[in-house]
């Protein structure tokens, strides 16, 4: 009995003496956010491309185009994704709509200042004229 006794007060000496465990602030649950974070890029991507086709316009190297055009698919590529996206709203669906329409007009103006192969052949036939008024064009 004299034991026991020992055993129950040195049991109580031990949880009363103990330290509090330090209070550790929780992290509040975010969802990972899908929709939001894919309208940024496809917007960057469009502001990307028309970037390019600025850039076309001062330097007209043809390359410049082409990756303009590519900017703009990865932009409508990145907006079509949102229908993926667990967290879509309609904001979203009128944004994606928006950055569709941006990258049509903006494939219709790449599409208008690339070269045609007619226009390839007649600039072959008179180069040396060609060159004398296009100097930068030609690279």
């Amino acid at each position: 009995m004299r034991y026991f006794w020992i055993f129950c007060c040195s049991f109580f000496l031990l949880t009363a003496c103990r330290t509090p465990e330090p209070i550790v602030e929780r992290e509040v649950f975010k969802p990972v956010l899908c929709a939001e974070p894919r309208v940024l890029t496809a917007y960057d991507f469009h502001n990307r491309g028309k970037e390019l086709l600025a850039s076309y316009f001062k330097t007209r190297k043809e390359s410049e185009l082409f990756f303009s055009w590519y900017a703009s698919e990865d932009s409508v590529y990145m907006a079509q994704t949102i229908n993926n996206c667990f967290d879509k709203r309609n904001k979203h669906f009128h944004a994606v709509r928006n950055i569709i329409q941006k990258n049509k007009i903006l494939q219709k103006l790449i599409v208008q200042n690339m070269r045609l192969d007619s226009q390839a052949q007649v600039s072959e036939l008179f180069l040396e004229d060609y060159r004398k008024i296009f100097m930068r064009d030609i690279q």
